[in-house]
């Protein structure tokens, strides 16, 4: 008697679906293998005038995709040095509007000087200064079409160069839903969330993650982590600050979680395999490498490996910085990734698609046994049973390889225990087939 079966090996609740020609999913191999590299040219607005600018941290608000830039070189109308773009179409990643442009070429910032600032600013001892606000860890989303910032504010002297950190402040971003472009507008709050000296929580990466926000900061080569409550973002006295064993109040106690990285994200993909988190960035070392990182955990530890030298456009001398990732604009599951990073000025924000070497999952996770006899089932789940023990994997083991190349068991390895399954079916079948056809010879003929 035959039995309708999908072979239920991964240790779930759910039943897995039966086998599929091809690969209907797959994730990249890691440690990493970069097969391609497309580049796509600059990040600017369709039918309007390029700026040479920095940064290009993209995030979502309120359903639409924005880039927030750095330092924008609007020619003769000064510099900018903070604004956004707008993406309309998230297929195309290079095509991003300005949406606030004044008659005189001038890209108004999205964070702007206070009163405080600007009378500052007009004392005559500091009229070759200015004051910049860079917004290097992206926007979180509290709410459909509100969310804040936390950008690091500098004092800069256009006659020296010279840059003076004053810590991190917190605005909130507001969307205008009425619109059809999504304008944003920024409300900073009184003060400063993070003093110089201390770990600029925020301003280096931030992402939600349930009733929480998770918050990097940097102080001189580390980068330390902290949380607080998504409702409770103004409030310094709710942040708790990892200290490498557990969240405490403590900033003092905390402790790195990664070190020597200038900028990049940190944010949950499929990627390398399910619910993992990934890093993506560049380090202290001015080297133009495109680093990829990989962790079970927030905190880490992390696995990080260079993956690319990224080049310039018009800028083709000097490093490349501000690298960052922007998961919503590829599909992942076919194993690749969209990066930008920058070049020096008259240059701007480069984006550039990346190909991982890919291994598919559905090819072998999923064993079929739909229509077959209770003998073959039975051959095998005792042929499941003896690979698990010669290999030392568990059931759950043989459908989750990527995770197991994070905990370092061999992925070839969970490859050869699931293909000696396959070719045990394949062999009962077989055999089971011989057998019915002999029966068949043997049998006496109906009407002779």
């Amino acid at each position: 008697m035959n039995s309708q079966h999908s072979f239920h090996i991964s240790g779930t609740h759910t039943p897995l679906s039966p086998l599929q020609r091809g690969r209907d999913n797959c994730y990249a191999k890691w440690p990493p293998i970069v097969e391609r590299v497309d580049n796509l040219g600059y990040v600017e607005g369709r039918g309007q005038h390029f700026y040479s600018h920095d940064i290009g941290r993209s995030s979502e608000l309120g359903g639409r995709i924005y880039y927030l830039n750095g330092d924008t070189m609007c020619n003769d109308a000064g510099v900018s040095s903070n604004t956004y773009q707008v993406v309309l179409d998230r297929k195309k990643a290079t095509e991003a509007m300005y949406l606030s442009i004044n008659g005189d070429g001038f890209v108004a910032p999205l964070i702007n000087k206070n009163e405080e600032e600007t009378q500052y600013l007009s004392l005559p001892e500091n009229k070759t200064k200015r004051f910049a606000f860079w917004c290097f860890g992206g926007i979180v989303e509290i709410s459909p079409g509100l969310g804040w910032v936390w950008y690091q504010k500098y004092i800069i002297d256009e006659l020296d160069k010279s840059l003076n950190l004053v810590g991190v402040g917190l605005a909130r971003i507001s969307q205008d839903r009425t619109g059809l472009a999504g304008q944003l507008s920024s409300a900073r709050m009184p003060g400063l969330m993070f003093q110089s000296g201390e770990p600029l929580f925020g301003s280096f990466s931030t992402l939600v993650d349930g009733d929480m926000v998770y918050l990097w900061g940097q102080k001189d080569s580390d980068i330390f982590l902290a949380r607080v409550p998504r409702a409770n973002c103004q409030h310094r006295h709710m942040y708790q600050y990892w200290n490498g064993t557990e969240y405490g109040s403590q900033i003092t106690e905390a402790a790195p979680v990664l070190q020597d990285y200038q900028q990049g994200q940190i944010f949950q993909s499929d990627l390398f395999g399910p619910h993992l988190w990934l890093f993506v960035g560049c380090t202290r070392w001015v080297d133009s490498q495109v680093m990829i990182g990989l962790s079970c955990q927030l905190q880490g530890p992390w696995d990080v490996h260079p993956i690319h030298m990224a080049t310039g456009i018009k800028d083709p001398v000097n490093y490349r910085y501000c690298i960052y990732p922007h998961p919503w604009a590829t599909n992942m599951t076919n194993g690749k990734l969209l990066v930008t990073w920058c070049d020096h000025w008259p240059g701007g924000v480069i984006a550039a698609k990346i190909r991982f070497a890919t291994v598919g999952t559905t090819h072998w996770a999923h064993i079929p046994l739909s229509g077959y006899s209770d003998r073959v089932i039975h051959t095998a789940m005792s042929k499941t049973s003896e690979v698990c023990r010669e290999n030392g994997l568990t059931l759950d083991e043989l459908t989750d390889p990527h995770r197991l190349s994070v905990r370092g068991i061999d992925q070839q390895g969970v490859e050869r225990a699931a293909n000696m399954i396959r070719d045990s079916i394949a062999i009962a079948k077989k055999e089971e087939m011989a057998g019915l056809d002999a029966a068949a010879v043997e049998a006496p003929r109906p009407g002779f």
